[in-house]
């Protein structure tokens, strides 16, 4: 094990003991359905649902207003640093569907109103931003771009009762309901995903040595430790890890210790370097396999036939495939991003596909007998089980009292250098 490989491995031992900890809480825990033991009010999103108890916010008067005229969301988000490209283009997205529900008023006449401030990814600055939001702007809601950076919110806005809804986010800690209960992440849940992939390296390998490359951020780190507990779980062994800091070091670190099959638990934004690295030490392993957020295509168009065989896990349709073509739900999200940069692009549709889910939760919460407040927000972000028009056939959106939100299920598809874009490898599997 390298010098740079320590540390990592350290830092993974400490998460999933944590992970595990919250988790024994979570279950030793009355059920959402349960009354409450202290006294305070409660309400229920739906019969045996999630509960929310009011008067342990900040300020329950503002949890139950009416939100009249605008929502407001506060978005920190990196409009600049290293992923500030890709973040553009999920903005695109994003903006896109927001303008679609302002324009045809599909809450009640509510307009969506998007503050955007700039923290760089980096986490002190996205709580500083944060900080703003709830306590000068007095925002509705918030969202943000990364596990470090929720880390760095959750605390504050779930003290202030504010949701923060639908954050690119998947680190398995912030599933915790009864922790973060008005913390709804995006991103699949990081044990549902790797848990799949760890099936599609079984059925597709045969005495895999694995070998693990994590991003250095909360994000990457997350989601290597779940796999790595995935992995284990499955009776699979690690024989190797490291951070892709320096992805020619981390290439050279896996080809020495000669792993057949590769996870990288990379970032949007710098997960095709890595296969650069390896093409350029002549190292292609049997299989290399991706966390799902690596699915922004100019960086495989990058990195040439390098990239050729990845393997991610994906839920969302793509508008370049033939197989499309006349899909309704297709046709319909390509006419509301009609002018972005790159509709085809994955990281696009992310960015619609979390601006849907605000909609969809906005316009439940605002039909319910509450109105449209911010406890009947959250009510509504943990009772759906959506099948929004850009998830692939068979999969919904699925929150529930005792299910942290996320996709019901996915399907490998695989990086193909001849058609430039992503090609189906497997039917849909359900993961719930």
């Amino acid at each position: 094990m390298t010098e740079t490989q320590v540390p990592l491995r350290l830092r993974r031992a400490a998460l999933i003991p944590m992970v595990a900890a919250a988790s024994m809480v979570l279950f030793g825990c009355s059920s959402a359905s349960d009354s409450t033991t202290d006294g305070g009010s409660s309400t229920n999103g739906s019969e045996g649902g999630f509960q929310v108890i009011i008067d342990d916010c900040e300020d329950p008067a503002a949890a139950q207003a009416l939100i009249e005229e605008t929502f407001t969301i506060g978005y920190s988000a990196p409009l600049s640093g290293p992923v500030a490209g890709v973040v553009e283009l999920a903005s695109d997205g994003y903006k896109s569907r927001v303008a679609q529900a302002n324009n045809e008023g599909e809450i009640d006449g509510v307009e969506i109103v998007v503050d955007y401030k700039d923290d760089a990814f980096t986490p002190d600055k996205a709580k500083s931003n944060g900080v703003e939001f709830l306590q000068r702007d007095k925002v509705d809601a918030l969202n943000t771009f990364g596990a470090g950076q929720v880390s760095a919110i959750a605390d504050d806005q779930n003290a202030a009762c504010v949701p923060l809804l639908y954050p690119s986010s998947s680190d398995s800690q912030f599933n915790e309901i009864e922790n973060y209960p008005w913390t709804v992440q995006f991103l699949p849940s990081a044990d549902a995903e790797t848990k799949f992939i760890v099936q599609y390296i079984v059925a597709n390998t045969s005495d895999p040595k694995i070998g693990v490359v994590a991003n250095a951020t909360a994000s990457g780190e997350a989601m290597a430790a779940s796999f790595v507990a995935s992995a284990e779980e499955a009776g699979l062994e690690i024989i190797v890890e490291a951070d892709d800091t320096d992805p020619n070091a981390a290439a050279t670190t896996m080809k020495e210790a000669g792993a057949t099959v590769i996870f990288h638990a990379g970032v949007v934004g710098s997960c095709g370097v890595f296969d650069t690295a390896m093409d350029r030490i002549g190292y292609k392993p049997d299989l290399v396999t991706k966390a799902s957020n690596c699915v922004n295509s100019p960086e495989y168009i990058a990195a040439g036939e390098a990239a050729d065989g990845v393997v991610i896990a994906s839920y969302l349709k793509d508008p370049s495939s033939p197989d499309f073509a006349n899909d309704p739900g297709v046709l319909a999200y390509l006419e509301t991003v009609e002018g972005v940069a790159d509709p085809n692009n994955a990281v696009t549709i992310s960015g619609y596909m979390q601006a849907e889910l605000l909609v969809n939760t906005l316009k439940q919460a605002a039909e319910s007998d509450l109105g449209l407040t911010r406890e009947s927000i959250i009510l509504a972000a943990r009772d759906q089980n959506y099948a929004a028009p850009m998830l692939l056939d068979g999969i919904t959106w699925k929150s529930t009292a005792d299910r942290p939100a996320g996709v019901s299920g996915f399907a490998p598809i695989k990086w193909s250098f001849a058609d430039q874009r992503f090609v189906s490898a497997g039917d849909v599997i359900q993961v719930d």
